[in-house]
């Protein structure tokens, strides 16, 4: 693939999506930018939730290995009809859009509101020098602040920050947001000041990482929580006046026909900022806000389609996410419910021309010496799997020149997650036995075990201790964020600014 792909296909604002199969490890070490992720080992469970729809113009990358292969048969046998091979490689250096990290998106994206809108910054020195009275404020979902902050800091997620002006503007102190770096402290300031937000307030440099980069000590397991829930919307219906974003209110019994309506819009409730991804009636997606923006490009594959973010009471969530989204090139709305959102109903099994296992047929075969081959992540695998099966990638398992011996009996997700892994394998030369659904797992306690994986190919390994004592790691990664903007290609870079100065003017 030349340079200046994802740009032609950007900039012709036409529908599309650009799609890097390789396993997570890979892509981040270095990608195109703009690119999103569907590993070949998750490609059936993910890619029919980020492009449901057939006939979608799908732009898929070739890094000339077996998996790019792989994965255009998986898609063609799924039913994919407007799929473009991309031949690519690796780049030399990064920059011209070949960029390295994870969320790159979002992240260069804070960068260039960092270097463009002349936000307050206070060093962890300036802070306890000049503003130990100030009121600092943890503005990621309440699950990381719980992990660990900076000393004081209370729970004030940006999703709820509209909901809470009033409560900052009437405390009389400075408001020192931060987070565990800078993008989303970045992001919360930037929504104070879009906000009109009048009282004072700054961001805490660097975060948790640069409080320990000067030797200084984290909080773990704080419980201050300052966010409160709102029904009032008046702020919030204001805010989304102001920035001419597009919303309305139906009641839940018609939401069936608004979703036909715009069923190939992409679908999000963000009314839960503890939501990660879960499917709900009508596909709808149910995930927190905070982390649909700072996971951008792996929650919204396809570029040029319409986002509608469902939320209760204010609206708060969704109008946060909607303003970010917007500056950020999507087209989006907001749709206030009358209640909460049902989860969808479990999708029957699927049919599979493989032995399906039983917990006893599963155990027997390894009892009998036979090779159990567990499929699923490997956070998945390491907190509990069955005693004596082996855990294996996709991608890595087709790359291996010497086969299995024997057959073996296959583990996975879901049923279907487990018969398209056998598919793959047995294409490659190896003889399967049968698969088994952990899904449907029944197993004593007695037969599971948990372990750790070193450097599994299925996760990012990008600074990976950065909050974990490794202090290099963290100055690499908050060095690697504000490099970000010159790596990235161009005509997004112009575009942010463009959309960033008229929201300042």
């Amino acid at each position: 693939m030349s340079e200046g792909l994802f740009a032609s296909l950007y900039e012709s604002g036409q529908p599309f999506a650009l799609i890097d199969t390789r396993e997570r490890r890979k892509h981040v070490d270095g990608h195109w930018f703009g690119s999103t992720n569907i590993p070949l080992s998750v490609l059936t469970l993910r890619i029919n939730q980020l492009i449901p729809f057939r006939d979608f113009p799908i732009h898929l990358l070739d890094w000339n290995d077996i998996q790019s292969t792989a994965a255009a048969d998986g898609l063609s046998k799924l039913g994919y009809t407007n799929v473009t091979i991309c031949k690519t490689h690796e780049a030399l250096n990064f920059g011209h859009g070949y960029v390295k990290g994870e969320f790159v998106w979002s992240k260069a994206f804070g960068e260039v509101v960092a270097h463009t809108s002349g936000l307050p910054e206070v060093t962890p020195a300036e802070y306890l020098a000049n503003y130990k009275d100030a009121l600092l404020f943890d503005v990621r979902p309440a699950a990381e602040y719980s992990q660990f902050t900076l000393p004081g800091s209370q729970s004030l997620p940006n999703s709820l920050l509209l909901a809470n002006i009033n409560a900052l503007t009437h405390s009389d102190k400075t408001a020192l947001l931060h987070c565990a770096g800078r993008t989303r402290s970045i992001i919360g300031a930037c929504t104070l000041k879009a906000a009109g937000y009048n009282g004072r307030y700054a961001i805490f440099k660097g975060g948790t990482q640069a409080w320990q980069l000067e030797g200084h000590e984290r909080e773990y397991n704080a419980t201050r929580v300052y966010a409160t829930e709102s029904d009032d919307v008046k702020p919030v219906v204001d805010f989304l006046d102001k920035w001419h974003i597009n919303h309305l209110r139906i009641d839940n019994n018609d939401l069936k026909d608004f979703v036909t309506e715009h069923a190939r819009a992409h679908l999000f409730d963000v009314s839960n900022d503890a939501a990660t991804g879960q499917i709900l009636n009508h596909h709808i997606v149910k995930i927190s806000g905070t982390n649909l923006i700072q996971q951008t490009d792996q929650s919204i594959a396809r570029y040029h389609v319409p986002v509608i973010l469902f939320d209760q009471g204010s609206g708060s969530r969704a109008a946060f996410a909607a303003f970010w989204l917007q500056l950020m090139g999507f087209t989006v709305r907001v749709v206030y419910l009358t209640e909460a959102l049902s989860s969808s109903p479990s999708p029957p099994e699927t049919e599979t021309s493989y032995s399906v296992f039983a917990t006893d047929n599963l155990l027997e075969h390894r009892d009998g010496n036979g090779l159990i081959v567990d499929f699923r992540t490997s956070r998945d695998y390491a907190q509990h799997h069955l005693t004596g099966s082996q855990w294996l990638n996709i991608s890595e398992a087709l790359q291996r020149e010497t086969l299995p011996a024997s057959s073996v009996a296959v583990v996975g997700n879901t049923l279907l997650h487990a018969s398209e892994t056998a598919s793959l394998l047995e294409h490659h030369g190896w003889s399967i036995a049968g698969i088994y659904s952990w899904h449907n797992n029944d197993i004593d306690a007695s037969d599971l075990q948990s372990s750790s994986i070193e450097s599994p190919i299925d996760q990012s390994a990008l600074f990976a201790d950065r909050h974990h004592g490794n202090m290099q790691d963290s100055r690499d990664y908050l060095d690697w964020e504000e490099a970000l903007p010159a790596q990235i290609d161009q005509i997004v870079h112009q575009q942010w600014r463009k959309r960033l100065s008229e929201s300042t003017a």
